[in-house]
């Protein structure tokens, strides 16, 4: 019994290992045609719970420091200093107590950012889109998060991943420059809030961040009824992700200045 069980016990070691090396593996050739999402951005990209629920953040580095960002409904409610949430670390949760919660000064603009005291021991290769630009219409981008209640992810090897997703840059509507939407062809689902938009920037050929992700566009179903569509008051998925520019991060950090 104790050897059969040695046994199960190494041959989840080593599916554990051949799927890690596997990971790794597939991150090499598809990097090069920019239809990957790097590893760099997946450890970025954390699980968040607050008294209004679950969510998803993503770190970024300002001043030496770690900050979060996510959707400013996620935090809803939060005080402005000392606010605590929790945080996913492997198989367990770990408190956090927040230095500060910025936003931007729009109010529409559904993107929030969580100073905390944590130093940023190598810097992040990623950043931000400056202006909020370089996605083209018509693009590949990813978006990443912890979709639906139980924040599905990838568990290996005491390693989590959060869930990927692609799509397509749809539009962007600028009529307010303070609350900037992009919209990506793209089907999200809830527990996505907070989550990054990532792009290939072809000019600098680097990943770039450009925005948050909101939510998505909902739309009304509809049934047929003696061979006539009727519309109903049930609400659905659109496949519209609405997220917001990351020129909203900068003007949020710009608070502290203040």
């Amino acid at each position: 019994m104790h050897a059969r069980r040695r046994g199960s016990a190494a041959r989840r070691g080593w599916v554990n290992s051949i799927l890690l090396i596997t990971l790794s593996v597939c991150y090499v050739p598809a990097l090069g045609a920019q239809d990957a999402v790097p590893k760099e951005i997946l450890d970025r990209t954390i699980y968040i719970k607050t008294p209004n629920g679950a969510g998803t953040a993503f770190k970024v580095e300002y001043q030496g420091k770690i900050c979060l960002v996510t959707a400013r409904h996620v935090v809803t409610g939060l005080p402005a200093t000392k606010a605590k949430i929790q945080v996913r670390n492997g198989e367990a949760w770990r408190d956090l107590e927040l230095t500060r919660i910025l936003f931007p000064p729009s109010p529409d603009a559904d993107v929030a950012v969580l100073q905390t005291e944590e130093a940023v021991s190598v810097p992040f290769k990623i950043k931000m889109a400056e202006g909020g630009g370089g996605a083209t219409f018509g693009q590949k981008v990813w978006f990443l998060g912890y979709p639906l209640v139980e924040g599905i992810q990838t568990h290996l090897a005491n390693t989590n991943f959060p869930f990927i997703k692609s799509g397509t840059m749809s539009a962007v509507d600028t009529t307010d420059p303070n609350a900037v939407v992009l919209y990506i062809d793209g089907f999200n689902n809830p527990g996505f809030s907070g989550g990054p938009i990532l792009f290939w920037d072809f000019t600098d050929r680097v990943y770039k961040i450009v925005g948050i992700v909101k939510g998505y566009k909902n739309d009304t179903a509809k049934i047929l009824v003696n061979g006539n569509e009727l519309a109903t008051n049930i609400l659905v998925n659109s496949g519209i992700l609405v997220g917001y520019s990351v020129i909203h991060v900068t003007q949020a950090l710009e608070q502290t200045t203040k």
